[in-house]
């Protein structure tokens, strides 16, 4: 019994530290998200712009140095096609926010003690579905880019992309055992 107090101490503070990064992490992509989508709705070319079919960002240059070669500055571009930029970007930006958000909440549980229970199975579904969007949404992503004349290509595979999409399955299958888990413990419990 001690024991099992010992363990539930222990998941308690974890979830607390983990609870207190994943907010950290959190904070931290939602401003760098923010600042991004800023530079290319008011195409500052000097830090926003578009390298081989894709966004890309310089954080920092000195007066002498060139950009990187492909690099297309977003002001070079129609207002609408930087507006579009920006929305396409929001939509690549959203799955990895919602992953931490869920990771957020899942965290909060882990210290409340809360492992097995219904709301921790529906984030991590809502993680897993979010993983398989983040596969996916660059196809659709470069694809718009390509019809509006700022990517060279319109297919991009990346390995994240694979990735992410077989993380997500296997998240899947992790919730229905996790699922499965909680069911038996509660029989269990039920039973005694």
């Amino acid at each position: 019994m001690a024991e099992q107090a010992g363990s539930a101490d222990t998941l308690e503070r974890r979830g607390r530290v983990y609870f207190a990064v994943a907010c950290a992490v959190m904070t931290a992509m939602a401003a760098t998200a923010a600042l991004q989508v800023m530079l290319l709705l008011f195409r500052v070319g000097d830090h926003a712009g578009m390298l081989d079919g894709g966004f890309a960002f310089i954080v920092t240059r000195d007066a002498g140095d060139a950009v990187p070669a492909g690099f297309v500055t977003i002001s070079r571009y129609a207002i609408w096609q930087s507006t579009l930029a920006a929305a396409l970007l929001i939509l690549r930006l959203i799955p990895g926010l919602v992953i931490l958000a869920s990771l957020v909440g899942l965290f909060r549980l882990y210290a409340r003690r809360m492992i097995f229970t219904a709301v921790n199975g529906m984030l991590m579904r809502r993680i897993a579905w979010a993983l398989i969007a983040y596969a996916i949404v660059p196809l659709v992503t470069h694809a718009v880019l390509y019809a509006a004349g700022m990517s060279p290509v319109a297919v991009k595979l990346e390995w994240r992309q694979l990735d992410a999409a077989v993380l997500g399955m296997l998240l899947f299958a992790f919730v229905n055992v996790i699922a499965f888990g909680a069911e038996i413990e509660r029989d269990r419990a039920g039973f005694f």
